[in-house]
């Protein structure tokens, strides 16, 4: 009786230790998270049974062919976490979902299904003409405080570190500013409680290309305008051919700060010449006014907005001072360049031959500058002066190895008035002013016509040739004449078609 009573004793010690094996009854594990790192490793990790009877854990996945709870593999007490390796899961292409059971010694455990939790699966798509990128994950909405999260969106340049862009309640977010070239990496980071925690949970690094995205122009400078006439002004820009660009709005305004509006485009095509011609003839009239330009790309995806410099035209206004002698000129600086201006050169025309050097050359200034040619020394021609002025920018390192830059103003002119001298005596014997010739200054040489007279209405001296005077013989080549006051009729045109004569008596002395 005595070995019966411990028999028994014994067992009923056993069952009261052992209690699960009765019940069957086994807690069932809290999930902390299910999170992917940057390698693609998927971890489930778990707060621990309190069960004296617990003997292993083992974690189960849903089969996402058959959605059967499949066992994957088992651990020991005292492991809380458990790795599945990244070639051995498909987390960068679908969502995964794991769950752990606790398992005691009577092989007892609970419930399979119970407690599951999906990765985040992070996926994207893009927008080629905005250059973004749409991020939409899964929603994790598994933690034990329930679906109030906080979406962290990190990104990583290049292979460099991952950076905090932005953050989302919802489960998408879009990122833009991609540009095509370097490489972008994102992950998406998620805490519980609205991210105050304590538990959090990553998705999969998905890595999103750029070879598709718009290539923004690398430049797109406004290399120099210049004005061909009054009614045409030429521009020259230099643009990034490998750009993704469709045509370049060509813009001009009277002011800096616009308005602008556009006066035509140049459309882009493979092969194209990176330095590109255009030609400004609508409605203008550069010589009234000075204009500024910019020019404006417009990618495939028909948006604009990626803008040149902005220049602005040399203008130059010319004025004549007959009594003077003068002609002052006011010039307008040329603004836009990248080296800025070196210097200004004035070219003179006369009577529509230009001269081959510059009249004068002055430093960069700003506003405007006032310039007096003095034309006593050159009165040449039939009156008319014109001036135009080249800009000449510093020396500076250009995109493409472009050479310095120089801009041509507007062509100013100005007419003078037909002078006349005509001596009132002269000596054909003396060694100095020994003959009779009318000084005659900007007079349409074709149309002269000098003639000499005596008191008696007799011609002695006719002559078409402005540099030829009168020796004081008929004729020039006859019998000299007497001593005696003669009359002169000098005839000529201006350069404007203006008819012009003069009447006079000139003493021939000995």
């Amino acid at each position: 009786m005595k070995k019966l009573g411990i028999i028994l004793l014994l067992l009923c010690g056993f069952t009261k230790a052992h209690a699960n094996c009765v019940t069957s009854l086994v807690p069932l594990p809290i999930v902390d998270s299910v999170t992917v790192d940057l390698a693609g490793n998927i971890t489930i990790c778990w707060q621990p049974v309190a069960d004296p009877d617990l003997s292993f854990y083992t974690i189960f996945m849903v089969n996402p062919f058959t959605g059967a709870n499949d066992s994957i593999d088992s651990v020991a007490i005292g492991i809380n976490c458990y790795t599945i390796p990244s070639g051995s899961n498909n987390s960068d292409n679908e969502s995964i979902q794991l769950g752990v059971v606790a398992v005691d010694i009577c092989n007892n455990n609970s419930p399979v299904g119970a407690n599951y939790h999906n990765t985040m699966w992070l996926d994207y798509t893009f927008d080629v003409c905005n250059a973004s990128a749409s991020l939409v994950w899964t929603a994790y909405d598994d933690f034990t405080s329930g679906s109030n999260v906080l979406y962290s969106i990190y990104v990583s340049i290049n292979s460099g570190t991952y950076n905090l862009v932005g953050t989302s309640l919802t489960s998408h977010y879009t990122y833009t500013g991609i540009t095509q070239g370097p490489t972008y990496d994102f992950y998406i980071m998620t805490v519980e409680n609205i991210g105050a925690g304590p538990y959090s949970s990553s998705s999969n690094d998905v890595n999103v290309p750029t070879s598709t995205f718009l290539k923004i122009p690398a430049f797109n400078y406004l290399y120099s305008a210049s004005v061909v006439d009054s009614t045409q002004i030429n521009l020259q820009f230099y643009v990034d051919t490998s750009a993704d660009i469709s045509s370049y709005n060509i813009k001009r305004g009277l002011d800096s700060a616009g308005p602008f509006v556009t006066i035509g485009a140049v459309n882009s095509f493979y092969g194209m010449n990176p330095l590109v011609q255009f030609t400004d003839d609508a409605d203008l009239n550069a010589n009234q006014n000075f204009y500024y330009y910019k020019v404006e790309t417009v990618n495939t995806c028909g948006v604009s907005g990626f803008s040149s410099n902005v220049v602005r035209t040399v203008w130059l206004k010319a004025k004549s001072d007959g009594v003077a002698a003068t002609n002052t000129l006011t010039i307008t600086p040329y603004e836009g360049w990248l080296g800025n201006v070196q210097q200004y050169e004035i070219y003179r025309s006369i009577a529509g031959i230009w001269e081959s050097s510059p009249i004068a050359s002055f430093a960069p200034f700003s506003d405007t500058i006032v310039y007096v040619d003095d034309i006593t020394v050159v009165f040449e021609g039939d009156g008319e002066y014109c001036y135009k002025i080249i800009a000449v920018e510093n020396p500076v390192a250009h995109v493409g190895g472009l050479p310095e830059a120089s801009s041509i103003s507007n062509e100013s002119c100005v007419m003078h008035e037909p002078l006349l001298y005509v001596p009132n005596a002269f000596i054909p014997t003396s060694n100095y002013n020994y003959e009779f010739k009318p000084i005659l200054t900007f007079a349409d040489p074709e149309s002269y016509l000098f003639q000499i007279y005596n008191k008696w209405g007799q011609k002695i001296f006719e002559t078409k040739d402005v540099q030829q005077a009168w020796n004081g013989r008929i004729h020039n080549s006859g019998k000299m004449c007497q001593i005696d006051s003669y009359i002169y009729i000098i005839k000529f045109m201006s350069a404007k078609g203006e008819e012009f004569s003069k009447r006079g008596v000139v003493n021939l002395i000995n």
